[in-house]
């Protein structure tokens, strides 16, 4: 049995509720209203009337796909969905311009289309929403705010001020809410702005090859695959990404999320993967960018009305690769921006290598639909390097600078530095340094002497402050959290490695640990200590927080100079 109009697009709604963030359908779903359900001819279409112009042009871009599918579930059939603008008594102040209208018109006669081959609709015409049209829509007005129609003026509401006491914003719409700014100190654009900037088209051909050209210039040439050492704790994401390499998109592992702790050669690994790619001519379009360039980039793209080509160049490339994606964390527009791009190169066939410093799971801050992305393919952690790997990171370090150093010596480094790969090649780099500075002897005994003095060794015994600040950090919480008696499953166990780290870091006793923790007993801080370690015996997910906070520490403690 067919459904109603009515029944079939609030059973659509129950579901993109479910796929979509609560603000979105608030914003954008919940003022559509359904019309009629056609099935009289051919494929079944529910008509919806939406209450902008731009409305629709929004839904189309942003959420065509996802609409089109519930639809289609909530009829039991391959339905097409078409919309139909509000009359124009009913709609909203805010945005009253042609969705068509790329220009405001200079005059109330200067009523010609746009030199796009494309007709205006009028406000009461119908606009068709077939599957799999995703064409963006273009601008419902320039920068000064909407186009007025030929016999309206625009509204107070709709117009910004020119006056020196600033743009005149009285009726925030549901665009400015979806809008704010993902980069501290950015403000959110008007309404009037947002209607503009939305996706104006895909940006020329030299456009989006500049950008490239920038993107390529992020790539180390040095970081290849030759170059990484592998080992026990590597060898998964090592001979994944290698894979990636040679067939991206043709394998499996899409997408290939490498993650482990600070220094351990995810960077590495992830510009291998681009350098091969680009001097093998496996991918045609590579892209390597971090996540901060990538959020610097949208919000400039914001500022700039040019959000449809930094769209489609990303879209474009066949191996996108992202590193750092954990300071995606609580940025709302950026995850947003991500997801529709992800969507579209994995549904595409396309290649997504990802990097971050924790698990997926262990991220904060990313949205669920996202999240659940990140985990369709493969994720490969790197652990810290065992000693034999250490080894001969270091001959392999020693050879490209061509410089002769015992394997004794480099031994006794590889023993004395555990953690972290760019502090293990940092300190054979300061060390023969000085010795040439001094035209010393490179030996054991100078070797021990230098490590001693220059590599600030004692550094490495922490104090418990930085602990408690970092551990805090990790784990998304305040220091005044861990000090409190707060028995929360989240607080308590972040409080109890904080309590391990410093037995573990620093040389205070159990008593002094319980006073810097708000005064608590010695036998606490025992208690907490034996729970952490025999835990790290079976608890994978709490050996690899351990895991990051102790190479973040030790990474404080002892900077490189690389």
């Amino acid at each position: 049995m067919v459904p109603s109009a009515s029944d079939a697009w609030e059973t659509a709604l129950d579901d993109l509720r479910d796929t979509l963030p609560e603000r979105t359908v608030q914003n954008w779903l919940d003022p559509i209203a359904p019309l009629s359900l056609q099935t009289d001819e051919g494929a079944p279409t529910l008509r919806l009337q939406v209450p902008t112009p731009f409305g629709i042009q929004y839904l189309r871009s942003r959420f065509n796909q996802e609409i089109n599918q519930a639809v289609t579930q909530a009829v039991g059939e391959p339905t097409e969905v078409e919309y139909k603008v509000a009359p124009e008594d009913e709609r909203p102040d805010e945005i009253v311009a042609d969705p068509d209208s790329s220009e405001q018109p200079e005059s109330p006669s200067d009523s010609a289309p746009p030199a796009t081959g494309r007709s205006t609709p009028s406000s009461d015409a119908s606009v068709s929403n077939p599957e799999g049209d995703t064409s963006p829509p273009r601008p419902a007005s320039d920068a000064r705010g909407p186009a007025a129609s030929p016999d309206q003026s625009p509204s107070p509401a709709s117009s910004r001020s020119t006056s020196s006491e600033g743009p005149s914003r009285p009726h925030p719409s549901p665009v400015a809410d979806e809008a704010e700014a993902d980069v501290a100190g950015e403000a959110a654009p008007t309404p009037e702005e947002l209607a503009s900037i939305e996706r104006s088209g895909a940006g020329s051909a030299d456009e989006r090859s500049a950008l490239y050209e920038k993107a390529q210039e992020h790539l180390r040439p040095e970081y290849t695959f030759d170059e990484f050492i592998e080992g026990d704790g590597n060898r998964l994401a090592r001979s994944a990404a290698y894979a990636v390499a040679q067939e991206p998109g043709s394998t499996n592992y899409n997408p290939l999320l490498v993650y482990g702790g600070v220094g351990l050669g995810k960077t590495h690994l992830a510009q291998a993967v681009a350098n091969y790619a680009i001097e093998h001519n496996t991918a045609e379009d590579v892209l390597y960018v971090s996540s901060d360039r990538f959020t610097s980039q949208f919000v400039q793209s914001v500022r700039e009305n040019r959000i449809a080509a930094f769209s489609s160049y990303y879209r474009q490339a066949n191996l996108l690769i992202v590193d750092d994606v954990q300071f995606f964390g609580e940025k709302e527009k950026t995850q947003e921006e991500f997801f529709h791009i992800f969507n579209d190169l994995h549904q595409n066939g396309k290649q997504i290598f990802l990097c971050a410093d924790r698990a997926p799971s262990k991220i904060p801050g990313i949205e669920e639909r996202l999240l659940s992305r990140f985990q369709w393919g493969l994720s490969a952690d790197i652990q810290r390097p065992d000693l034999e790997t250490r080894i001969a990171i270091l001959q392999r370090k020693a050879a490209r600078q061509d410089i002769e150093v015992k394997p004794k010596v480099l031994e006794l480094i590889a023993q004395r530095i555990d953690s972290n790969v760019r502090q293990l090649e940092g300190a054979l780099t300061r060390l023969t340094a000085l010795v040439q500075l001094e035209e010393g002897t490179l030996d054991l005994d100078t070797a021990r002497r230098y490590l001693r003095e220059h590599t600030d060794e004692e550094a490495t015994v922490l104090d418990a402050a930085e602990i408690i600040e970092q551990v805090a950090d990790y784990f998304r919480l305040s220091e005044d959290d861990l000090l409190s008696r707060s028995r929360k499953q989240a607080v308590a166990q972040a409080r109890q490695i904080a309590m391990y780290l410093c037995r573990e870091l620093t040389e205070e006793s159990y008593s002094h640990i319980g006073t810097r923790f708000g005064g608590r007993d010695h036998s606490t801080v025992i208690h907490a200590y034996r729970k952490i370690d025999e835990e790290l015996e079976s608890d994978t997910g709490l050996r690899e927080d351990v895991s990051s906070l102790e190479s973040r520490l030790r990474n404080q403690s002892l900077s490189s100079p690389l």
